[in-house]
């Protein structure tokens, strides 16, 4: 934990002596998305640095939010971590539909789009829904598993896959191209199926 506390009694507070500090929710943001290594935090964290990054990584050790994986060297949530991701799903769907305009030249990673698409999930949708859907593109290589009205993300190949999309989750909703035209395998049907168990607007 952080040294620095707001000394309150107060349940937000606590919370926030744990994640409050600059940076500590993104790399909570970039972790729920999948495991990665302090190089790949430091890539997508851009300008954090890389000895504030080795002191937000302790101080969530420290707190039991982070732990390392040593079988893949890489740093991975807690369930304590992961108890965090309704929260943060919530703030992402805030910022989509409160938050301020995005600016000319704001860093943006496309693996970062998979946790608004979870943000925007319905599960009264996707009833009876089991899908994989792969993002494979130089863009992205991730992915969105749809099953029993619940949905996991990650990054990489998936096994499984019954549809794979040649572009990015942005590509697929927010896109020029029709989203059929982006299938390089699987049911357009499908396809359809998933694009309509989101809600991209309020």
């Amino acid at each position: 934990m952080s040294k620095r506390s707001y000394q309150q009694n107060c349940a937000l507070a606590r919370a926030g002596d744990v994640i409050g500090e600059r940076w500590s929710l993104l790399l909570v943001r970039d972790l729920l998305v999948a495991p990665r290594r302090f190089n790949e935090l430091l890539a997508s964290l851009k300008g954090m640095g890389t000895n504030l990054l080795a002191k937000r990584l302790k101080d969530l050790e420290a707190a039991a939010v982070v732990e390392r994986v040593h079988a893949k060297g890489a740093y991975a949530l807690t369930a304590r971590g992961y108890a965090l991701e309704p929260a943060v799903l919530a703030l992402v769907r805030w910022g989509l539909l409160h938050g301020p305009e995005n600016r000319p030249g704001d860093h943006h990673r496309h693996d970062w789009d998979l946790l608004a698409l979870k943000s925007v999930f319905q599960p009264d949708r996707a009833d009876g829904l089991s899908l994989t859907v792969q993002f494979d593109c130089d863009a992205l290589q991730g992915w969105a598993r749809i099953e029993d009205q619940t949905m996991a993300i990650g990054l990489g190949q998936v096994d499984g896959a019954h549809i794979s999309i040649a572009g990015t989750v942005s590509d697929l909703f927010l896109g020029d191209k029709e989203p059929l035209t982006l299938i390089t395998a699987g049911s357009p049907d499908d396809l359809q199926r998933f694009v309509a168990a989101f809600a991209l607007r309020a």
